[in-house]
Parts: structure tokens; sequence; C-alpha cells
């Protein structure tokens, strides 16, 4: 089990049989991501051998993360987002958007760090965060430290995403042809706020160009983690189940080393 403040509303465990990372790369197929908004959670295939799940958090509010058949257009490991917190010179805190204001007089603006930033659909992106157990971000994919920070290795630029609600078959899936998978860089010029792309989490300060992977560095809460979050919590019960054998902890044989 990993360790992660505020899952499951402060449990700050992820149960074993809802994490798990056991990659083989000999194993044949291409590499595709199933992101699951009704179930909460997120597959990872290679062919149709699923090498990992995980719990997510998506957008709160609908639309914010869009449905649809897109492709990794460009990887950011140390990635920092619009959204954050404006700190006071007393210690008060306060969250905004860079973008939208300027910090008063006496605060400073400390930009959320959104580590292992794999972009997906414009300004929506997969990435290490904050998982209260409901979706809760402004659009951006949250994943737990360990399938973040394996993810960002194994795929590269190019790797096919799914985003779906509701029910799908994997060897569907991957009978898709490529020419269902768009590459979407940047949001569409013109679209800002509450557009389902615009006014996502993934709005970024930096340029989200692939980089060099470097040594790994503890990460905190992400760009929401104070956000309150109208959606209705995912209860345990309503999430996938899994064999024994997948229960194990999936520090144990998942290939990579996670990144401390």
């Amino acid at each position: 089990m990993e360790e992660l403040t505020g899952y499951f509303e402060g449990k700050g465990t992820i149960p074993g049989h809802l994490l798990k990372w056991e990659d083989d790369p000999s194993l044949p197929g291409k590499l595709l991501i199933v992101v699951d908004k009704k179930k909460q959670m997120m597959y990872v295939y290679r062919g149709t051998h699923r090498i990992a799940y995980a719990p997510i958090s998506s957008g709160k509010s609908h639309g914010m993360t869009p449905d649809g058949y897109f492709r990794i257009s460009s990887k950011d490991r140390d990635h920092h987002s619009y959204y954050g917190t404006f700190v006071s010179s007393d210690g008060s805190q306060r969250d905004g958007d860079i973008r939208k204001e300027s910090p008063r007089a006496g605060e400073r603006f400390e930009p959320a760090k959104m580590p292992y930033f794999m972009r997906v659909n414009g300004a929506v992106g997969i990435h290490e965060g904050y998982l209260p157990g409901h979706p809760s971000s402004h659009g951006c994919i949250r994943i737990p430290h360990l399938i973040a920070a394996n993810l960002f290795e194994v795929a590269p630029v190019g790797t096919r995403v799914i985003v779906k609600y509701g029910s799908w078959n994997v060897h569907d899936l991957q009978k898709k042809p490529d020419s269902h998978f768009k590459t979407v860089h940047r949001p569409s010029p013109g679209k800002s706020g509450g557009t389902a792309v615009a006014g996502t989490g993934g709005n970024s300060s930096s340029p989200g160009l692939e980089v060099p992977l470097k040594s790994g560095q503890s990460a905190g809460k992400n760009e929401e983690a104070s956000a309150s979050s109208g959606a209705s919590p995912v209860a345990e019960s309503a999430l996938p189940s899994f064999s024994p054998a997948e229960a194990a902890s999936p520090s144990s044989g998942h290939g990579l080393k996670p990144v401390e």
C-alpha cells in the first residue's frame, strides 16, 4: 500500500487491491492508458495485459476532463500550475489563479506542483496529485506517486490515452485505428475560464516540453488540495475488485523503483 495524505477523506492509505504496478516490457502489444471517470480509476495495458491500475481524481465539474481518444503530446517532470496559493507576510494563505489576479501588497504567489506531468488534451494532463476519493481537480487527472513516477518513465510522447465515462472493453479499445487518437498540444484559441479544456488544471507557466529524466524529489499535494468539491464521493465498494494475487503490495515486483 502507498501512503498518500487525503486519500478517501483522510484515511491516508491506498488499499493494495486498488494500486498496482507490475510491468514487463517484453509483453507484446502497444501501451495504452485508459482513464475511467465513472470508477475514478486508471488502467495501463501492454496489448491486452493490464500492467497497472490506480485510483484517480478527475475534473470536479462536468466537462472539465473531456472524454476522447488522445496521445501524450509532451512531458514535464517538474511542472507547475497557474493555480496556487497567495501567501501573505503574516503567513495567511488564499487559493488563486495567477492569470486572473496579482499578488496583493505583501503577498507572494506559490504555484502548485504537478510532478510527472504528461499532457493529454491541451491543458489537461496526467500527473501526481492529491486524491480525496472523488472528482476534485480543475480538469487534470491526478494519480498516485508510484504510478506517476513509473508511467512517466515508460510512456513516451505519443502514447495513446483514452478517457471514458462508463463501460468499455480493452480488446475493443486496442483495435481502434491510430487515426482515432489525436494530439492536442494547447487549449483551443479564444477559450478561457470554465470551458472544457482551457479552464482546466493543466494550464501552466512552464512550457510543457519533453525533458530528460532526472533524480526524483518528494512532492506535496496537488494544485487543488484545499479546493472543495460538489461531486459525490466514490465509495470504496463502488470501485473494482481484483484477485488476491493482484491485491499484493504494489511495492513488490513492479519492475521500477518508486522515485522518493
